[in-house]
């Protein structure tokens, strides 16, 4: 497992633990997401965008700009619960 993969996954588990859910299901459905792009990210499969922008992002320490998060699911969704900087409007 890679190193983004691996934080994408304790963002995950951090979110279920701290709102009390009991499984991925649950995770999803707090998020407003499809239980299967739950496994899909646990598993490493994130967007391209998701990939290159948000190491970037956090490297830098720089903010993601508005469109970025209109590129991928993946960004919209785990950005803010992986502590990225804000989304600059």
């Amino acid at each position: 497992m890679d190193e983004l993969t691996e934080a994408v996954n304790l963002a995950l588990d951090k979110v279920k633990a701290d709102q009390g859910l009991t499984s991925d299901y649950q995770l999803a459905a707090h998020l407003g997401i499809n239980r299967m792009q739950i496994t899909r990210w646990r598993g490493g499969k994130l967007s391209k965008a998701f990939r290159i922008i948000i190491p970037r992002t956090v490297l830098a320490n720089t903010p993601l700009y508005s469109g970025d998060a209109d590129l991928a699911l993946d960004i919209r969704v785990l950005a803010p619960l992986l502590a990225m900087p804000k989304i600059a409007t």
